[in-house]
Protein backbone atom coordinates (compact mmCIF):
# COMPACT_ATOMS: atom_id res chain seq x y z
CA UNK A 1 0.00 0.00 0.00
CA UNK A 2 1.15 3.56 -0.61
CA UNK A 3 2.54 5.36 2.39
CA UNK A 4 0.64 8.48 3.43
CA UNK A 5 2.06 11.82 4.38
CA UNK A 6 0.33 15.07 5.41
CA UNK A 7 0.68 16.61 1.96
CA UNK A 8 -0.88 13.67 0.12
CA UNK A 9 -4.11 12.05 1.24
CA UNK A 10 -4.51 9.47 -1.49
CA UNK A 11 -7.95 7.89 -1.14
CA UNK A 12 -7.57 4.15 -0.74
CA UNK A 13 -11.23 3.33 -1.15
CA UNK A 14 -12.41 5.77 -3.81
CA UNK A 15 -14.21 9.06 -3.49
CA UNK A 16 -12.97 12.64 -3.52
CA UNK A 17 -11.53 12.93 -0.04
CA UNK A 18 -8.33 14.67 -1.05
CA UNK A 19 -7.21 18.21 -1.58
CA UNK A 20 -8.18 20.70 -4.27
CA UNK A 21 -7.36 20.33 -7.93
CA UNK A 22 -4.70 21.58 -10.29
CA UNK A 23 -4.70 25.33 -10.67
CA UNK A 24 -3.20 26.54 -7.39
CA UNK A 25 -0.24 24.08 -7.40
CA UNK A 26 0.70 25.16 -10.90
CA UNK A 27 1.50 28.69 -9.75
CA UNK A 28 2.67 28.17 -6.16
CA UNK A 29 6.30 27.34 -5.60
CA UNK A 30 7.65 28.84 -2.36
CA UNK A 31 11.31 29.79 -2.02
CA UNK A 32 12.31 26.39 -3.39
CA UNK A 33 10.22 27.09 -6.45
CA UNK A 34 11.85 30.49 -6.85
CA UNK A 35 15.33 28.95 -6.69
CA UNK A 36 14.30 26.33 -9.21
CA UNK A 37 12.90 29.00 -11.51
CA UNK A 38 16.22 30.87 -11.45
CA UNK A 39 18.16 27.64 -12.03
CA UNK A 40 15.97 26.68 -14.99
CA UNK A 41 16.15 30.19 -16.43
CA UNK A 42 19.94 30.40 -16.25
CA UNK A 43 20.62 26.89 -17.55
CA UNK A 44 18.10 27.31 -20.37
CA UNK A 45 19.72 30.61 -21.36
CA UNK A 46 23.10 28.87 -21.46
CA UNK A 47 21.69 26.02 -23.54
CA UNK A 48 20.09 28.53 -25.91
CA UNK A 49 23.49 30.20 -26.34
CA UNK A 50 25.15 26.84 -27.01
CA UNK A 51 22.47 26.02 -29.56
CA UNK A 52 22.91 29.39 -31.26
CA UNK A 53 26.71 29.21 -31.48
CA UNK A 54 27.69 25.55 -31.94
CA UNK A 55 27.12 25.64 -35.71
CA UNK A 56 25.74 22.10 -35.81
CA UNK A 57 23.59 21.10 -38.77
CA UNK A 58 20.31 19.27 -38.42
CA UNK A 59 20.56 15.52 -38.03
CA UNK A 60 18.69 13.55 -40.70
CA UNK A 61 15.72 12.90 -38.39
CA UNK A 62 15.51 16.58 -37.44
CA UNK A 63 15.59 17.64 -41.10
CA UNK A 64 12.87 15.12 -41.88
CA UNK A 65 10.70 16.44 -39.02
CA UNK A 66 11.11 19.95 -40.45
CA UNK A 67 9.95 18.64 -43.82
CA UNK A 68 6.90 17.12 -42.15
CA UNK A 69 6.16 20.48 -40.52
CA UNK A 70 5.74 22.06 -43.96
CA UNK A 71 2.63 19.94 -44.55
CA UNK A 72 0.89 19.21 -41.24
CA UNK A 73 -1.06 16.00 -41.10
CA UNK A 74 -2.39 13.57 -38.49
CA UNK A 75 0.42 11.13 -39.10
CA UNK A 76 3.67 10.39 -40.87
CA UNK A 77 5.47 7.26 -41.96
CA UNK A 78 7.54 6.69 -38.82
CA UNK A 79 6.03 8.93 -36.12
CA UNK A 80 2.75 10.48 -34.95
CA UNK A 81 2.21 14.20 -35.66
CA UNK A 82 3.16 16.18 -32.51
CA UNK A 83 6.84 16.58 -33.46
CA UNK A 84 5.85 18.18 -36.77
CA UNK A 85 3.28 20.43 -35.07
CA UNK A 86 5.87 21.51 -32.48
CA UNK A 87 8.37 22.48 -35.17
CA UNK A 88 5.66 24.22 -37.19
CA UNK A 89 4.80 26.25 -34.10
CA UNK A 90 8.34 27.36 -33.30
CA UNK A 91 9.36 28.07 -36.89
CA UNK A 92 6.23 30.16 -37.45
CA UNK A 93 7.56 32.48 -34.75
CA UNK A 94 11.29 32.70 -35.43
CA UNK A 95 11.97 31.23 -38.86
CA UNK A 96 13.55 28.08 -40.21
CA UNK A 97 17.07 28.27 -38.77
CA UNK A 98 18.48 25.25 -36.96
CA UNK A 99 18.11 27.15 -33.68
CA UNK A 100 14.42 27.72 -34.24
CA UNK A 101 13.75 24.18 -35.47
CA UNK A 102 15.26 22.87 -32.23
CA UNK A 103 13.87 25.53 -29.89
CA UNK A 104 10.92 23.38 -28.84
CA UNK A 105 13.35 21.53 -26.58
CA UNK A 106 14.24 24.78 -24.85
CA UNK A 107 10.54 25.31 -24.14
CA UNK A 108 9.33 21.85 -23.12
CA UNK A 109 12.14 20.62 -20.87
CA UNK A 110 11.73 23.53 -18.42
CA UNK A 111 7.98 22.82 -18.32
CA UNK A 112 8.62 19.11 -17.71
CA UNK A 113 11.03 19.99 -14.90
CA UNK A 114 8.51 22.29 -13.24
CA UNK A 115 5.82 19.61 -13.39
CA UNK A 116 8.24 17.12 -11.84
CA UNK A 117 8.89 19.62 -9.05
CA UNK A 118 5.17 19.84 -8.34
CA UNK A 119 4.76 16.06 -8.29
CA UNK A 120 7.73 15.63 -5.95
CA UNK A 121 6.44 18.34 -3.64
CA UNK A 122 3.07 16.60 -3.51
CA UNK A 123 4.62 13.22 -2.71
CA UNK A 124 7.42 14.39 -0.41
CA UNK A 125 8.17 18.04 0.40
CA UNK A 126 9.53 21.16 -1.28
CA UNK A 127 13.20 20.42 -0.56
CA UNK A 128 13.02 16.93 -2.06
CA UNK A 129 11.13 18.48 -4.97
CA UNK A 130 13.91 20.99 -5.58
CA UNK A 131 16.50 18.21 -5.43
CA UNK A 132 14.55 16.03 -7.88
CA UNK A 133 13.99 18.87 -10.33
CA UNK A 134 17.66 19.90 -10.36
CA UNK A 135 18.69 16.29 -10.91
CA UNK A 136 16.22 15.83 -13.73
CA UNK A 137 17.16 19.05 -15.54
CA UNK A 138 20.83 18.05 -15.51
CA UNK A 139 20.42 14.40 -16.54
CA UNK A 140 22.81 13.55 -19.40
CA UNK A 141 19.85 12.58 -21.61
CA UNK A 142 18.12 15.91 -20.94
CA UNK A 143 21.35 17.87 -21.49
CA UNK A 144 21.83 16.28 -24.90
CA UNK A 145 18.18 16.36 -25.93
CA UNK A 146 17.87 20.04 -24.95
CA UNK A 147 19.98 21.10 -27.96
CA UNK A 148 18.27 18.76 -30.43
CA UNK A 149 14.67 18.21 -31.44
CA UNK A 150 13.21 14.72 -31.23
CA UNK A 151 10.04 12.90 -30.30
CA UNK A 152 11.50 12.34 -26.82
CA UNK A 153 11.08 16.05 -26.05
CA UNK A 154 7.30 15.93 -26.32
CA UNK A 155 7.15 12.42 -24.82
CA UNK A 156 8.98 13.56 -21.68
CA UNK A 157 6.57 16.48 -21.30
CA UNK A 158 3.43 14.41 -21.85
CA UNK A 159 4.65 11.61 -19.55
CA UNK A 160 5.44 14.08 -16.76
CA UNK A 161 2.13 15.90 -17.26
CA UNK A 162 0.28 12.57 -17.12
CA UNK A 163 2.11 11.60 -13.92
CA UNK A 164 1.24 15.00 -12.44
CA UNK A 165 -2.44 14.57 -13.33
CA UNK A 166 -2.51 10.96 -12.09
CA UNK A 167 -1.01 11.81 -8.69
CA UNK A 168 -3.39 14.73 -8.20
CA UNK A 169 -6.35 12.67 -9.41
CA UNK A 170 -5.53 10.01 -6.81
CA UNK A 171 -5.73 12.70 -4.19
CA UNK A 172 -8.66 14.84 -5.35
CA UNK A 173 -10.67 12.50 -7.58
CA UNK A 174 -11.53 15.72 -9.38
CA UNK A 175 -12.95 15.35 -12.87
CA UNK A 176 -10.61 18.14 -14.00
CA UNK A 177 -7.60 16.08 -12.95
CA UNK A 178 -8.86 12.97 -14.72
CA UNK A 179 -9.59 14.96 -17.89
CA UNK A 180 -6.10 16.46 -17.75
CA UNK A 181 -4.74 12.93 -17.49
CA UNK A 182 -6.67 11.95 -20.62
CA UNK A 183 -5.38 14.99 -22.49
CA UNK A 184 -1.78 14.21 -21.47
CA UNK A 185 -2.17 10.57 -22.51
CA UNK A 186 -3.73 11.51 -25.85
CA UNK A 187 -1.06 14.07 -26.69
CA UNK A 188 1.57 11.59 -25.56
CA UNK A 189 0.22 8.96 -27.95
CA UNK A 190 0.36 11.58 -30.70
CA UNK A 191 4.01 12.14 -29.75
CA UNK A 192 5.31 8.58 -29.50
CA UNK A 193 3.45 5.29 -29.19
CA UNK A 194 5.49 4.18 -26.18
CA UNK A 195 3.30 6.60 -24.20
CA UNK A 196 0.93 3.63 -24.05
CA UNK A 197 3.23 2.10 -21.43
CA UNK A 198 1.77 4.67 -19.02
CA UNK A 199 -1.44 2.64 -19.03
CA UNK A 200 0.56 -0.50 -18.25
CA UNK A 201 2.12 1.34 -15.32
CA UNK A 202 -1.24 2.55 -14.07
CA UNK A 203 -2.60 -1.02 -14.17
CA UNK A 204 0.48 -2.27 -12.36
CA UNK A 205 -0.19 0.26 -9.61
CA UNK A 206 -3.84 -0.79 -9.41
CA UNK A 207 -2.91 -4.45 -8.93
CA UNK A 208 0.13 -4.04 -6.67
CA UNK A 209 -1.55 -1.42 -4.45
CA UNK A 210 -4.90 -3.24 -4.68
CA UNK A 211 -6.65 -0.09 -5.81
CA UNK A 212 -9.60 -1.94 -7.35
CA UNK A 213 -11.75 1.11 -6.77
CA UNK A 214 -9.97 2.86 -9.63
CA UNK A 215 -11.31 0.31 -12.11
CA UNK A 216 -14.83 1.11 -10.90
CA UNK A 217 -14.29 4.87 -10.99
CA UNK A 218 -16.17 6.35 -13.98
CA UNK A 219 -13.90 9.41 -13.93
CA UNK A 220 -10.88 7.21 -14.65
CA UNK A 221 -12.69 5.83 -17.68
CA UNK A 222 -13.43 9.39 -18.78
CA UNK A 223 -9.65 9.87 -18.90
CA UNK A 224 -9.32 6.81 -21.14
CA UNK A 225 -12.12 8.09 -23.38
CA UNK A 226 -10.48 11.52 -23.71
CA UNK A 227 -7.19 9.83 -24.61
CA UNK A 228 -8.88 7.75 -27.32
CA UNK A 229 -10.69 10.76 -28.77
CA UNK A 230 -7.44 12.72 -29.06
CA UNK A 231 -5.57 9.75 -30.50
CA UNK A 232 -8.35 8.78 -32.93
CA UNK A 233 -7.28 11.07 -35.83
CA UNK A 234 -3.89 9.34 -35.98
CA UNK A 235 -5.60 5.96 -36.04
CA UNK A 236 -7.79 7.18 -38.88
CA UNK A 237 -4.75 8.48 -40.80
CA UNK A 238 -2.99 5.13 -40.36
CA UNK A 239 -6.09 3.26 -41.51
CA UNK A 240 -6.23 5.41 -44.66
CA UNK A 241 -2.54 4.67 -45.41
CA UNK A 242 -2.48 0.95 -44.48
CA UNK A 243 -0.99 1.57 -41.02
CA UNK A 244 2.57 2.55 -42.01
CA UNK A 245 3.48 4.00 -38.61
CA UNK A 246 2.33 0.90 -36.78
CA UNK A 247 4.22 -1.33 -39.20
CA UNK A 248 7.37 0.77 -38.88
CA UNK A 249 7.12 0.69 -35.09
CA UNK A 250 6.68 -3.09 -35.17
CA UNK A 251 9.70 -3.46 -37.46
CA UNK A 252 11.83 -1.31 -35.16
CA UNK A 253 10.71 -3.34 -32.14
CA UNK A 254 11.54 -6.61 -33.92
CA UNK A 255 15.04 -5.43 -34.79
CA UNK A 256 17.24 -8.29 -35.95
CA UNK A 257 14.66 -10.73 -34.54
CA UNK A 258 15.18 -14.34 -35.49
CA UNK A 259 13.84 -15.70 -32.22
CA UNK A 260 17.29 -15.57 -30.60
CA UNK A 261 18.49 -13.68 -27.56
CA UNK A 262 20.72 -10.74 -28.39
CA UNK A 263 22.89 -10.40 -25.32
CA UNK A 264 25.17 -7.95 -27.10
CA UNK A 265 22.24 -5.60 -27.76
CA UNK A 266 21.04 -6.07 -24.18
CA UNK A 267 24.48 -5.30 -22.77
CA UNK A 268 24.80 -2.23 -24.96
CA UNK A 269 21.39 -1.03 -23.83
CA UNK A 270 22.19 -1.50 -20.12
CA UNK A 271 25.55 0.20 -20.54
CA UNK A 272 23.85 3.08 -22.30
CA UNK A 273 21.71 3.77 -19.23
CA UNK A 274 24.80 5.10 -17.44
CA UNK A 275 24.95 7.74 -20.14
CA UNK A 276 21.21 8.43 -20.08
CA UNK A 277 20.65 8.69 -16.30
CA UNK A 278 24.18 9.19 -14.97
CA UNK A 279 27.24 7.26 -13.80
CA UNK A 280 26.10 7.48 -10.17
CA UNK A 281 22.33 7.78 -10.57
CA UNK A 282 21.76 4.63 -12.63
CA UNK A 283 23.40 2.16 -10.20
CA UNK A 284 21.79 4.04 -7.32
CA UNK A 285 18.40 3.68 -8.98
CA UNK A 286 18.93 -0.08 -9.21
CA UNK A 287 19.95 -0.20 -5.54
CA UNK A 288 16.90 1.81 -4.44
CA UNK A 289 14.65 -0.61 -6.32
CA UNK A 290 15.96 -3.51 -4.27
CA UNK A 291 16.88 -2.05 -0.89
CA UNK A 292 15.96 1.62 -0.64
CA UNK A 293 13.19 2.81 1.66
CA UNK A 294 11.23 5.59 -0.01
CA UNK A 295 7.78 7.02 0.56
CA UNK A 296 5.31 6.06 -2.16
CA UNK A 297 7.74 3.49 -3.51
CA UNK A 298 4.89 1.35 -4.86
CA UNK A 299 3.53 4.23 -6.91
CA UNK A 300 6.90 5.35 -8.21
CA UNK A 301 8.13 1.88 -9.10
CA UNK A 302 4.88 1.27 -10.96
CA UNK A 303 5.80 4.14 -13.28
CA UNK A 304 9.50 3.32 -13.58
CA UNK A 305 9.91 -0.44 -13.86
CA UNK A 306 7.46 -1.31 -16.69
CA UNK A 307 9.01 1.14 -19.15
CA UNK A 308 12.54 0.07 -18.27
CA UNK A 309 11.78 -3.67 -18.38
CA UNK A 310 9.78 -3.50 -21.63
CA UNK A 311 12.55 -1.69 -23.49
CA UNK A 312 15.22 -3.93 -21.91
CA UNK A 313 13.34 -6.99 -23.16
CA UNK A 314 13.06 -5.36 -26.57
CA UNK A 315 16.85 -4.98 -26.57
CA UNK A 316 17.26 -8.64 -25.60
CA UNK A 317 14.94 -9.99 -28.27
CA UNK A 318 15.70 -7.45 -31.00
CA UNK A 319 17.31 -4.07 -30.49
CA UNK A 320 16.70 -0.87 -28.53
CA UNK A 321 18.55 2.41 -28.37
CA UNK A 322 19.57 3.60 -24.92
CA UNK A 323 17.30 6.66 -25.03
CA UNK A 324 14.15 4.62 -25.72
CA UNK A 325 13.73 3.99 -21.98
CA UNK A 326 14.21 7.66 -21.07
CA UNK A 327 10.73 8.26 -19.51
CA UNK A 328 11.72 5.69 -16.88
CA UNK A 329 13.87 8.36 -15.32
CA UNK A 330 11.05 10.76 -14.55
CA UNK A 331 9.94 8.60 -11.63
CA UNK A 332 13.44 7.15 -11.15
CA UNK A 333 14.58 10.68 -10.34
CA UNK A 334 11.78 10.97 -7.78
CA UNK A 335 12.78 7.64 -6.23
CA UNK A 336 16.42 8.61 -5.90
CA UNK A 337 15.62 12.10 -4.63
CA UNK A 338 13.17 10.69 -2.08
CA UNK A 339 15.82 8.26 -0.80
CA UNK A 340 18.53 10.94 -0.85
CA UNK A 341 17.14 13.15 1.93
CA UNK A 342 20.10 14.30 4.04
CA UNK A 343 22.70 12.48 1.91
CA UNK A 344 24.09 15.68 0.45
CA UNK A 345 27.60 14.45 -0.32
CA UNK A 346 26.33 11.68 -2.58
CA UNK A 347 23.95 14.12 -4.22
CA UNK A 348 26.77 16.62 -4.83
CA UNK A 349 28.95 13.95 -6.44
CA UNK A 350 26.17 12.71 -8.73
CA UNK A 351 25.18 16.24 -9.71
CA UNK A 352 28.78 17.23 -10.42
CA UNK A 353 29.27 14.19 -12.67
CA UNK A 354 26.08 14.89 -14.59
CA UNK A 355 27.01 18.56 -15.02
CA UNK A 356 30.44 17.50 -16.30
CA UNK A 357 28.83 15.10 -18.78
CA UNK A 358 26.55 17.92 -19.91
CA UNK A 359 29.51 20.24 -20.46
CA UNK A 360 31.22 17.55 -22.55
CA UNK A 361 28.06 17.34 -24.66
CA UNK A 362 28.17 21.09 -25.29
CA UNK A 363 31.95 21.44 -25.55
CA UNK A 364 33.24 18.05 -26.77
CA UNK A 365 36.82 19.02 -27.69
CA UNK A 366 38.39 17.13 -24.73
CA UNK A 367 36.28 14.08 -25.54
CA UNK A 368 37.21 14.27 -29.22
CA UNK A 369 40.88 14.43 -28.29
CA UNK A 370 40.58 11.44 -25.98
CA UNK A 371 38.62 9.30 -28.43
CA UNK A 372 40.44 10.61 -31.52
CA UNK A 373 37.19 11.26 -33.33
CA UNK A 374 34.50 13.92 -33.67
CA UNK A 375 31.47 12.89 -31.61
CA UNK A 376 29.36 15.50 -33.44
CA UNK A 377 30.40 14.44 -36.94
CA UNK A 378 26.90 13.37 -37.97
CA UNK A 379 25.72 16.93 -37.33
CA UNK A 380 28.23 18.57 -39.66
CA UNK A 381 28.77 19.04 -43.37
CA UNK A 382 25.24 19.11 -44.69
CA UNK A 383 25.10 22.90 -44.90
CA UNK A 384 28.07 22.83 -47.27
CA UNK A 385 26.63 19.89 -49.21
CA UNK A 386 23.36 21.79 -49.60
CA UNK A 387 25.07 24.85 -51.05
CA UNK A 388 27.05 22.71 -53.49
CA UNK A 389 23.87 21.00 -54.64
CA UNK A 390 22.08 24.34 -54.99
CA UNK A 391 24.83 25.59 -57.33
CA UNK A 392 24.25 22.56 -59.57
CA UNK A 393 20.46 22.90 -59.29
CA UNK A 394 20.67 26.47 -60.57
CA UNK A 395 22.29 25.19 -63.77
CA UNK A 396 19.34 22.84 -64.32
CA UNK A 397 16.40 24.69 -62.76
CA UNK A 398 13.74 22.36 -64.13
CA UNK A 399 15.39 19.18 -62.86
CA UNK A 400 13.84 17.52 -59.81
CA UNK A 401 15.90 16.20 -56.90
CA UNK A 402 15.96 12.39 -56.94
CA UNK A 403 17.52 9.94 -54.47
CA UNK A 404 16.91 6.53 -52.97
CA UNK A 405 18.21 7.66 -49.57
CA UNK A 406 16.11 9.22 -46.80
CA UNK A 407 19.17 11.07 -45.52
CA UNK A 408 19.87 12.79 -48.85
CA UNK A 409 16.26 13.80 -49.40
CA UNK A 410 15.80 15.12 -45.86
CA UNK A 411 19.03 17.09 -45.66
CA UNK A 412 18.95 18.55 -49.17
CA UNK A 413 15.32 19.58 -48.95
CA UNK A 414 16.24 21.56 -45.82
CA UNK A 415 19.65 22.92 -46.82
CA UNK A 416 19.10 23.48 -50.55
CA UNK A 417 15.35 24.23 -50.45
CA UNK A 418 14.67 23.15 -54.04
CA UNK A 419 11.73 25.04 -55.50
CA UNK A 420 8.51 23.76 -53.97
CA UNK A 421 10.59 21.50 -51.70
CA UNK A 422 10.61 19.05 -54.56
CA UNK A 423 12.39 15.84 -53.79
CA UNK A 424 11.37 12.42 -55.09
CA UNK A 425 12.29 8.96 -53.89
CA UNK A 426 13.63 6.52 -56.47
CA UNK A 427 11.30 3.64 -55.71
CA UNK A 428 10.76 1.50 -58.83
CA UNK A 429 9.41 -1.48 -56.88
CA UNK A 430 6.84 0.52 -54.87
CA UNK A 431 8.41 -0.31 -51.52
CA UNK A 432 7.57 1.51 -48.32
CA UNK A 433 10.96 2.18 -46.68
CA UNK A 434 10.57 5.75 -45.44
CA UNK A 435 8.32 8.83 -45.57
CA UNK A 436 9.38 9.85 -49.08
CA UNK A 437 8.22 6.52 -50.47
CA UNK A 438 4.83 7.30 -48.95
CA UNK A 439 4.36 10.89 -50.15
CA UNK A 440 6.26 11.13 -53.47
CA UNK A 441 5.68 9.37 -56.75
CA UNK A 442 7.29 9.04 -60.17
CA UNK A 443 4.05 8.00 -61.85
CA UNK A 444 3.14 11.52 -62.97
CA UNK A 445 6.62 12.65 -63.98
CA UNK A 446 7.15 11.02 -67.37
CA UNK A 447 9.27 13.30 -69.54
CA UNK A 448 10.72 15.20 -66.56
CA UNK A 449 14.43 15.74 -65.89
CA UNK A 450 16.02 14.82 -62.57
CA UNK A 451 19.19 15.41 -60.58
CA UNK A 452 20.10 12.11 -58.95
CA UNK A 453 22.17 12.38 -55.76
CA UNK A 454 23.72 9.10 -54.69
CA UNK A 455 26.81 8.09 -52.67
CA UNK A 456 28.12 5.83 -55.44
CA UNK A 457 26.99 4.60 -58.81
CA UNK A 458 23.31 4.96 -59.81
CA UNK A 459 21.02 2.18 -58.55
CA UNK A 460 20.86 -0.91 -60.72
CA UNK A 461 18.57 -0.52 -63.69
CA UNK A 462 17.98 3.20 -63.23
CA UNK A 463 19.68 4.48 -66.45
CA UNK A 464 17.34 2.42 -68.62
CA UNK A 465 14.38 4.51 -67.48
CA UNK A 466 15.83 7.75 -68.88
CA UNK A 467 16.74 8.97 -72.33
CA UNK A 468 20.16 10.13 -71.20
CA UNK A 469 22.35 10.18 -68.08
CA UNK A 470 25.54 12.13 -67.35
CA UNK A 471 27.44 13.01 -64.20
CA UNK A 472 27.39 16.76 -63.62
CA UNK A 473 29.14 17.13 -60.29
CA UNK A 474 30.08 15.85 -56.86
CA UNK A 475 29.13 16.98 -53.37
CA UNK A 476 31.87 16.71 -50.73
CA UNK A 477 32.48 17.71 -47.14
CA UNK A 478 35.51 16.59 -45.11
CA UNK A 479 34.47 16.46 -41.46
CA UNK A 480 37.17 14.35 -39.83
CA UNK A 481 39.83 11.90 -41.07
CA UNK A 482 37.36 9.17 -40.14
CA UNK A 483 34.24 10.86 -41.53
CA UNK A 484 33.61 12.33 -44.98
CA UNK A 485 30.47 13.08 -46.95
CA UNK A 486 30.70 12.30 -50.67
CA UNK A 487 27.87 12.12 -53.22
CA UNK A 488 27.75 11.99 -57.00
CA UNK A 489 25.22 14.06 -58.93
CA UNK A 490 23.82 12.79 -62.24
CA UNK A 491 21.58 14.64 -64.68
CA UNK A 492 18.83 12.28 -65.88
CA UNK A 493 17.00 13.46 -69.00
CA UNK A 494 13.43 12.64 -70.06
CA UNK A 495 12.06 10.05 -67.65
CA UNK A 496 10.45 7.21 -69.61
CA UNK A 497 8.33 5.83 -66.80
CA UNK A 498 8.63 2.75 -64.62
CA UNK A 499 8.26 0.22 -67.43
CA UNK A 500 10.53 -2.55 -68.54
CA UNK A 501 13.12 -1.13 -70.94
Amino acid sequence: MIERNPSLTLPLSGGGTGTASLAPPLIRGGWEGFLLFLFILLLTAYRAWVLATNGLNLYVDEAQYWYWAQALDWGYYSKPPVIAALIAGTTSVCGDSEWCVRSGSLLLYPLSTWLLFLVARKLFDARVALLAAVLFFTLPAVSLSSILISTDVALFFCWTLALYAFVFALDSDSLDDWILLGVALGLGMLSKYTMGIFLVSALMYVFVARRWDMLRNPKAWVAVLVMLLIFAPNLWWNWQHDFPTFQHTADIAAGTGGGTLHWDEFGEFIGGQFGVFGLVLFPLFLWVIVRGKVKHKTLLLSFALPFFLIIAMQALFGRANANWAAPTYVTATLLVAGWWQGRWKTFAVALAINVLLGLLVYHPAPLNHLLKTDVQKRLKGWGAIGQQYLAIQQQYPDAILLSDGRDVLSELVYYARPQGLRGVSWNPHNQLRHHYDLVTTLADKVGKDFLLVTPGAPPDGLPAHFANMQQVGTLEADIHPSWRLHYNVFLLKAFRGLVSP
